[in-house]
């Protein structure tokens, strides 16, 4: 809206990490320089750390950037794993083959070991990058330090970066874990920007966007950094904001007037404004209140005092007439048996679950409970006979996805998903999901199906879950601005038949403004992330949302 107000080609404060807004302060490039360096180094471990929205993502991607072409990287998002399972991970990111049996933590850095001396003696450097580092328990920390022991009588085989919030450098300080923080080589703490680079940045972005001219006073920019404190995702928060009020009342510039409704409308879901009419409102209100109960008291002392009615009674302080009784019932109320019945409910669940739990068959293995879903896919059990599931899924033209949620994120999804589960004792496991109603959900476990409450499931379920999904027949799973081929004509297809988006394909291969406007249009609507790249997550709701042939449905919606 306010793009074509002040003449930009496009909103240009968008929270997602875009890399043509791409602004490095100075200490921005201090940091990178101190990614660059580490990388430099023979093995050990490079710190990056600073506070939510602070820009490490940027950073961090500037420094992806520049990394050679001999370097392997694998790049890990979601770090809340256990050690066993961020191993495999690893061995995943690296492209490593798994067997079945390689389910040990022992096996698996086995497997990585025999990776990175191969890779060393062909001239290649892998690179490990952990980013919300500050997840991973301490147990797990152990378990990366470790890896660097993985080494030739030379060289270290393995750099790895740990990326995270001031807490991580925290967690390092802890005795326990004073090796590894002996092994870094390089650390660097982001803090937010000064008053200067909060002022440059402002005027860096609008310029990408295509207006060089500045769009926010003096004051507004002091009181941006004030508000904002320095910090660059809330700056771009707060002007996004405030460009849209300076847009809707007509303002050539964004005032400090402005910038102050726009901060109140973030921070409280309502503007100054607002509140000050309805502040005016309920002052009205409460002057008629008066007026009301002075005519209410006229009356009375005109009347000569009869009894007062009920509501004046109680405003003036009066006694009120007392009120006729009740007749009496003629047989005494039922007994509320509501939370009897809820009580013998959840004790059968319990016992139900405590049984599941006693045979073995809720927390089973992530690829026994893997097999089990795949049938919903059409894929055979013994197809997959003696491999690492998820990592072969690509044969039969799927893919595997992570996400943490809760079951309304499970539903839009609206397909059978693995959910990782944990009992009392801490004992992990994986359960296949085929089945979700409004109130329960059907388990495909190894000897049938159960159906169980989602209240009872919530005492089990760690919130984490995986997804088996098909991406496009080819490329990548990520299809980008700029891109072309058959990956972004079949994209186009799929847009043209979302409800409600209006898109028009004209039958290009190409991903152009148009196709990256009708993403950002669709994420929107489906309530993701808007970054106008068509990944995993969007791209399986677009599948879901055009109802796809041949995909299993989790509920009975269309």
């Amino acid at each position: 809206m306010y793009a074509n107000y002040f003449g930009l080609k496009e909103p240009s404060f968008s929270i997602t990490p875009d890399p043509q807004y791409l602004f490095l302060s100075d200490q921005h490039r201090e940091a990178l320089a101190h990614l660059v360096y580490g990388a430099g180094e023979n093995g050990g471990f490079v710190l990056l750390t600073g506070e939510v929205g602070t820009g490490k993502t940027t950073v961090c991607r500037a420094f992806l950037e520049q990394l050679p072409e001999h370097v392997d990287l694998a790049l890990i998002l979601h770090p809340a794993l256990s050690a066993t399972e961020l191993l495999r991970t690893i061995c995943e990111e690296f492209r490593i083959p798994l067997l079945e049996e390689d389910r040990t933590a022992k096996r698996l850095v086995d497997r990585l070991h025999r990776y990175l001396l191969e890779a060393h003696a062909q001239g290649r450097r892998p690179v490990l990058m952990i980013d919300e580092s500050q997840d991973l328990s301490p147990r797990v920390l152990e378990q990366i330090r470790l890896l660097t022991n993985l080494e030739t009588p030379k060289h270290k085989l393995l750099q790895i970066f740990l990326v995270g919030q001031p807490e991580l450098r925290d967690m390092l300080h802890n005795p326990g874990l004073r090796q590894l923080n002996q092994r870094i080589t390089a650390r660097y703490h982001l803090n937010p920007f000064s008053a200067q680079d909060t002022a440059a940045y402002v005027q860096h972005r609008l310029a990408v966007a295509g207006v060089d001219r500045p769009l926010f006073t003096r004051a507004a920019l002091r009181q941006l950094h004030r508000q904002s404190k320095g910090v660059p995702r809330l700056i771009n928060i707060f002007c996004d904001r405030a460009l849209l009020g300076a847009c809707v009342t007509r303002s050539p510039m964004v005032t400090r007037r402005i910038l102050d409704q726009a901060v109140a409308e973030v921070q409280y879901g309502h503007s100054w404004r607002k509140a000050a009419r309805s502040g005016r409102w309920a002052a009205l209100a409460a002057g008629l209140l008066v007026v009301a109960l002075g005519a209410g008291w006229g009356y009375w002392e005109y009347a000569g005092r009869p009894e007062p009615p009920p509501y004046l009674a109680s405003l003036l302080g009066l006694e009120a007439p007392p009120e006729p009784p009740s007749p009496e019932p003629e047989t005494a109320p039922a007994l509320d048996e509501e939370p009897g019945r809820i009580a013998l409910a959840k004790a059968v669940a319990d016992e139900r679950i405590g049984d599941l739990l006693a045979d073995g068959e809720l927390l089973t293995a992530r690829d026994t409970a893997l097999r089990l879903l795949l049938q919903k896919w059409s894929v055979e059990l013994g197809q997959l006979a003696g491999r690492e599931a998820c990592a072969r899924l690509s044969t039969f033209g799927l893919e595997c996805e992570l996400d943490r949620g809760g079951w309304s994120r499970v539903r839009d999804y609206n397909l059978p998903v693995l959910l990782r589960l944990q009992d009392k004792d801490g004992q992990e496991g994986w359960a296949a999901l085929v089945a979700l109603g409004e109130n329960d959900g059907t388990l495909q476990l190894p000897k049938g199906t159960e159906t169980l409450s989602l209240a009872a499931l919530d005492g089990l379920w760690t919130g984490d879950y995986l997804l088996v999904w098909q991406p496009p027949p080819v490329g990548g799973t990520v299809i980008r601005p700029g891109s072309s081929g058959e990956a972004v004509r079949w994209l186009r297809h799929l847009l043209t038949q979302v409800p409600g988006l209006d898109f028009k394909d004209d039958g290009s291969n190409k991903f152009d403004l148009n196709v990256e406007k009708a993403v950002r249009r669709f994420q929107t609507q489906a309530g993701l992330e808007v970054d106008g790249l068509a990944g995993p997550r969007t791209l399986i709701r677009l599948a879901t949302a055009v109802d796809m042939p041949g995909l299993p449905k989790l509920t009975g919606k269309d």
